[in-house]
């Protein structure tokens, strides 16, 4: 879990439901060998479905929800309890939980 989830989870208890990030770990295109990038991202969308399947599963059981997916940064967004996160982070697949981040823009360039 992320520093700034922990210090929330602190302050507020473990009660409720909480929308997070999970991070999965990256995968690795190479290792598949496609020829093309089209092929490239096939096999990537194919393993990121592969490995999210299971714990999209295990956010269902608890009594979460799954609110979003991305691919390409290997990540899914979830609606789960609080006190439930560590069934989460117990997945071989998941590199990080975190809270959702506002992107800003850098207007100083």
């Amino acid at each position: 879990m992320s520093e700034q989830l922990t210090e929330h989870l602190r302050g507020k208890g473990e009660s409720g439901l909480l929308d997070l990030i999970v991070e999965l770990h990256q995968s690795d295109p190479e290792a598949t060998a496609p020829q093309s990038q089209t092929e490239n991202i096939a096999a990537l969308k194919e393993t990121f479905r592969r490995n999210v399947a299971r714990l999209e599963e295990t956010v269902r059981r608890i009594g979460g929800e799954v609110t979003g997916r991305a691919w390409i940064n290997q990540t899914i967004r979830v609606r789960v309890p609080a006190d439930k996160i560590d069934q989460i982070s117990s997945h071989d697949e998941v590199a990080k939980i975190d809270l959702p981040h506002t992107l800003e823009r850098d207007f100083s360039k």
